[in-house]
């Protein structure tokens, strides 16, 4: 049964007479009968009364009439979620976050996005950033929060912050009674770190920052995660060099103090592909904004 003619059909069952319903479908009355016509011929059935009289239902007719309308609507209701998808305004969005964008950037993010974008629901996928490209290239996700530098030939990248270095150091360290620790302070003191190919980019930025001003750290742990390296930093094990977001953690034992002497800032960017779909390129530009 074509929709089209399930349409003819709804309105000469709704008009009970076909001239009306012709200037309703905006038809000459011929088109609308052979339509009709056809549609009781693929049905073998017929489906409405002519008499002198005027037209009224068949009783397979008033079946159809009911089933009619709510197969009509649902297809308005798959053209519309169809466009809207299209439009960037429903559907799945993967997004993929290195975990320093867990700190500050997605919780602003997320909230926005979700308040102007209520039908797309947000999938999020914690991803080391040297593993985003792959997944973005191959489509895991639509768009990636990445610490920079790092390989994205052949995507679209944008720098949403620039962050500062800041000393996370145990809260009974004699640094931590200084406002600001000069970089020098820190030379061969117990270091605390997570294993660099976790986020090679930022890791290499901070040790080349820490060499250029002649500083040497020994590195006394290893930990997995960053919030398992400032509990081992509250547990006195040491002390650790890392971005200015992660002092909103603000976990019991650990003061976090701003670095003076270096000028390095961590940058954090979006990525996506070239032709990002409409909630993808909706994502990427509110961060830019942001």
């Amino acid at each position: 049964m074509e929709p089209r003619l399930l349409r003819s059909f709804v309105a000469v069952a709704e008009e009970l007479h076909f001239g009306r319903a012709a200037k309703r479908l905006h038809l000459s009355q011929p088109p609308l009968s052979m339509q009709i016509r056809r549609l009781e011929a693929e049905l073998g059935v017929q489906l409405f009364e002519r008499s002198r009289h005027g037209v009224s239902l068949t009783e397979p007719g008033q079946v159809l009439l009911g089933r009619a309308r709510s197969l009509l609507a649902e297809a308005d209701r798959a053209v519309a979620e169809v466009q809207r998808v299209s439009r960037g305004e429903a559907g799945v969005l993967a997004i993929g976050y290195a975990p320093n964008a867990a700190f500050e950037i997605l919780p602003r993010l997320v909230p926005a996005y979700r308040k102007r974008w209520p039908d797309v629901r947000l999938d999020l996928i914690e991803l080391r950033s040297p593993d985003q490209p792959a997944a973005l290239r191959t489509g895991r996700i639509e768009v990636g929060f990445v610490c920079s530098p790092i390989d994205a030939s052949g995507l679209v990248e944008r720098i949403v912050s620039r962050e500062r270095l800041v000393v996370a150091l145990p809260a009974k360290h004699p640094l931590a009674r200084r406002k600001r620790v000069p970089v020098g302070a820190l030379r061969f003191e117990p270091y605390v770190r997570v294993p660099p190919e976790i986020e090679p980019g930022w890791s290499g930025q901070c040790f080349a920052a820490l060499e250029k001003a002649g500083v040497s750290l020994e590195v006394s742990q290893e930990a997995d995660s960053k919030l398992a390296m400032l509990g081992l930093v509250a547990a006195g094990m040491g002390l650790s060099v890392v971005s200015e977001s992660m002092s909103r953690l603000g976990p019991r034992g650990v003061a976090f103090r701003p670095l003076t002497g270096v000028s390095t800032r961590l940058s954090l960017s979006v990525l996506c592909t070239a032709t990002p779909s409409p909630r993808a390129r909706a994502l990427v530009d509110l961060a830019a904004q942001r």
